[in-house]
């Protein structure tokens, strides 16, 4: 005749399917961490939760209360999995307390007058034992695991930045995920930087000095990557740093180098191919007064080079920028005759202003732009945008 353990036992296997649903919500609703899981990262935690609950029934109804070599190493490979995706240690550990808890109180709630108090026991130290082995499993391969991933995780950036720069894997989920595993924050739309000295490869320590002066640090939650290719260092960066100060830190560093700004993740690739070729063929005038190129710039040499993916479109677009604005129509007005005339009070004296308003204008398309038309390589890179927008108009 059955044991009254073993008809509760019995039972519960019929309510399992239920009790995991209620663990699970409960850890969802108490484990910040687990709270926006879905899709697949879900149904793990579901199969986890009801393998563990069909562990634990086992354990109690059979009284060995034992975790046996095999679950120990499956709860290993739980551990260096949940290293891999981030997920906090300490948030692993409590959803199994949590889904204990459900389970205890479950069975507590509807099967206690059928159970005799050696049983109740009996179940609390094999509760209390099975979360003390499962924690300390975890732990082990959790601790493991992202001591190797700390190790390799520079490189493992350095790869996700070389697949986006030859396109590989670039669909939003599969960045996601990737950034999760990595964890790192990439924005929607970063800057790309392209930084190279004169004649000799880029050095770690050079690298680093170029993070360290716009702000950017390895030991805060990363928003950015690194690699090289061709003895050129490749930056992914937020875009909250300005060229500015990009230009600023390359000029101390003695660097050159060619800045992308905010396009898409999924545009890496072009970005750096625009990037490279300018750095590639850009004259020694057109870095005058600065160490950085643009994407104006970029775009420029594209078409001066009859590259495949010249676009006049994005050179009107990353040349002039705000000043094909309306309001500020005026302004590109100013530029456009001072760079016909050749000077400002020809320019003036053309669009019947004073030239003092004319130097005004200038100043003002300098400071929209970056863009000085008193300089050779800016008055062709504005005169070229000028007559592009002209043409694609008429």
């Amino acid at each position: 005749m059955a044991s009254s353990r073993e008809k509760v036992v019995a039972h519960i296997e019929q309510d399992l399917a239920s009790v995991v649903a209620a663990a699970v919500d409960a850890i969802r609703t108490s484990i910040p961490a687990y709270r926006d899981l879905h899709g697949p990262q879900l149904a793990d935690v579901e199969a986890i939760a009801f393998w563990s609950l069909r562990r634990l029934i086992t354990l109690w109804s059979d009284g060995s209360g034992v975790v046996d070599h095999r679950d120990q190493s499956r709860f290993r490979a739980i551990g260096a999995a949940r290293a891999s995706d981030g997920r906090p240690l300490t948030d692993v550990l409590r959803a199994y307390r949590v889904a204990s808890s459900v389970f205890l109180r479950h069975v507590g709630g509807v099967y206690l007058d059928d159970l005799d108090p050696s049983d109740v026991v009996e179940l609390s130290v094999t509760v209390l034992e099975a979360v003390d082995a499962i924690s300390e499993e975890i732990t082990e391969a959790y601790t493991t695991a992202r001591e190797q991933l700390t190790s390799n995780r520079n490189q493992a950036q350095a790869t996700l930045l070389d697949d986006l720069v030859v396109g590989r894997r670039t669909s939003p989920g599969a960045l996601a995920d990737r950034s999760r595993e990595l964890g790192i924050e990439l924005p929607a739309h970063p800057h790309l930087l392209i930084a190279q000295t004169s004649g000799s490869q880029i050095t770690d320590k050079t690298v680093d000095a170029l993070l360290t002066a716009l702000g950017i640090t390895r030991l805060s939650r990363p928003s950015h990557l690194c690699t090289r290719r061709e003895q050129r260092a490749i930056l992914l960066l937020p875009n909250t740093v300005t060229l500015e100060k990009v230009d600023d830190a390359c000029r101390t560093l003695l660097l050159h180098g060619c800045l992308v700004e905010r396009r898409p993740l999924g545009e890496v690739s072009a970005s750096y191919r625009v990037a490279s070729d300018a750095l590639d063929t850009a004259p020694a005038h057109a870095f005058h007064g600065r160490s950085v190129l643009d994407e104006g710039d970029a775009q420029l040499l594209a078409l001066l080079t009859a590259r495949p993916t010249a676009d006049t479109t994005a050179v009107v677009r990353a040349v002039l920028g705000p000043l094909t604005e309306a309001a500020n129509g005026h302004i590109l007005d100013g530029v456009s005759a001072f760079i016909s005339t050749g000077t400002a009070t020809a320019a003036a004296s053309e669009l019947r202003l004073h030239p003092q308003t004319l130097r005004y204008r200038l100043r003002r398309a300098r400071e929209l732009t970056g863009r000085d038309p008193r300089h050779a390589w800016h008055r062709l890179a504005l005169d070229t945008a000028l007559q592009l927008r002209q043409l694609a108009s008429t």
